[in-house]
């Protein structure tokens, strides 16, 4: 994603003892969260801080991702912000961790109805939804591999959608290379019944889309949606997706920004939504744990700067009841200490690569933030079997 910055310092001394709490986590993909204008721009805010934090990872050299640096806005004298190891290194695990399960979901797992003669034939028959996506660049890499599936959807308020629209528009590395057909996104509005462009519009026309959505030739799809209300969430999705498609839906740090009932309702959304697929995913990032000292502290932090975390939970087995709850078959959730061991023995060159970029000694607090992070898993698959837990659980 852009997703968030990773757990880390913000800079701060620690409170009696505790280690400051990374800067706010990305915020839900929904307009009015708290009911007024100063709170969903203080929510928005952290998409920048999310952004940097990934820039600054990427040029760390713990992830590859070329396409950051057009969602950055330079400080003084074109200078992009630098981050401390202990955020690099938690925000690699973040983004290698939700990168697995996506390369799983399109690759590794074989699933009722694929062909069974190649990776692509597999890729063209799998969705993903990214909820909460905001200036994420997941689509330009899969675009780049040649690994873009049939629809590739992301939901996030009006403004920050119809921002992402003009930075891609405005990019020739993005609008001309990543994505499909006429080259940049225009609005959905646009596509007459027959699936053509009206006659004589040209490049990305009528500017701003009024209803907030976004599409290029191809599959991607940039979507305004309202996570509170989900009557509304599934008509914004409703014209992008096919129902019996394999579908993964992602969502990073999105849902503890909502009410805990509103969350809930989010969750049995997914479930619901996607209940006709052949197999279906819904794979969630999110803080936990916020009664202990470190969880006071990071709650009051990130309340402080306008963004409450309203529906976080208690622990990984609070998340995977939910997801049980809400109607997904199969669930699981483990903290990010132990999604950092599955991938040091799925990919331990890839690891050892990593712990050698910067000087690192902070191990206790490096332990103590992962533990109140997690990421948690719902699936669901009509045959009974179980290829698409298998490449999803990260165990």
């Amino acid at each position: 994603p852009p997703p968030p910055p990773p757990p880390g310092r913000t800079g701060t001394p620690p409170v009696s003892g505790v280690p400051p709490p990374p800067p706010p986590p990305h915020r839900a993909a929904h307009a009015g969260a708290f009911g007024d204008r100063a709170g969903d721009v203080a929510v928005q805010d952290t998409n920048d801080e999310a952004c940097a934090s990934k820039l600054s990872c990427a040029n760390a050299g713990y992830i590859v991702d070329e396409w950051a640096r057009h969602f950055v806005k330079p400080g003084p004298m074109g200078r992009v912000k630098k981050y401390p190891p202990i955020i690099n290194r938690g925000y690699y695990t973040r983004v290698a961790t939700m990168r697995n399960v996506i390369e799983c979901f399109l690759r590794e797992c074989v699933l009722p109805g694929d062909a069974r003669d190649g990776v692509l034939s597999r890729i063209t028959r799998r969705q993903i939804v990214q909820i909460g996506a905001g200036f994420d660049t997941t689509y330009f890499r899969l675009r780049q591999k040649a690994a873009a599936p049939l629809t590739y959807l992301e939901l996030d308020y009006a403004e920050v959608v119809d921002k992402k629209a003009r930075v891609i528009n405005a990019k020739p590395e993005l609008a001309g290379q990543m994505m499909v057909g006429r080259r940049g996104v225009y609005p959905c509005e646009l596509i007459s019944e027959d699936g053509d462009i009206p006659p004589g519009r040209g490049y990305n026309p009528g500017g701003e889309s009024p209803s907030h959505s976004y599409r290029d030739d191809g599959g991607y799809r940039l979507v305004a949606a309202d996570l509170r209300d989900v009557n509304s969430l599934n008509d914004a999705v409703a014209e992008h997706l096919d129902p019996e498609v394999p579908t993964l839906i992602v969502s990073e740090c999105c849902l503890a920004y909502l009410e805990r009932d509103e969350a809930e309702a989010v969750v049995r959304w997914c479930a619901k939504v996607t209940s006709a697929c052949e197999a279906s995913a819904f794979v969630l990032y999110d803080p936990i744990n916020p009664s202990d000292a470190f969880g006071r502290q990071m709650s009051m932090n990130v309340a402080a700067r306008g963004s409450p975390l309203r529906g976080i939970l208690a622990s990984t087995e609070e998340q995977a009841d939910r997801m049980r709850r809400c109607g997904f078959s199969h669930a699981g959730c483990v903290d990010m200490n132990e999604t950092w061991d599955y991938l040091t023995r799925r990919d331990a060159s890839d690891v050892a690569r990593v712990v050698r970029l910067e000087m690192f000694d902070e191990i206790e607090e490096w332990r103590l933030i992962q533990a109140h992070y997690c990421v948690a898993w719902g699936v669901n698959q009509l045959d009974g079997g179980d290829a698409l837990l298998d490449a999803i659980k990260l165990k």
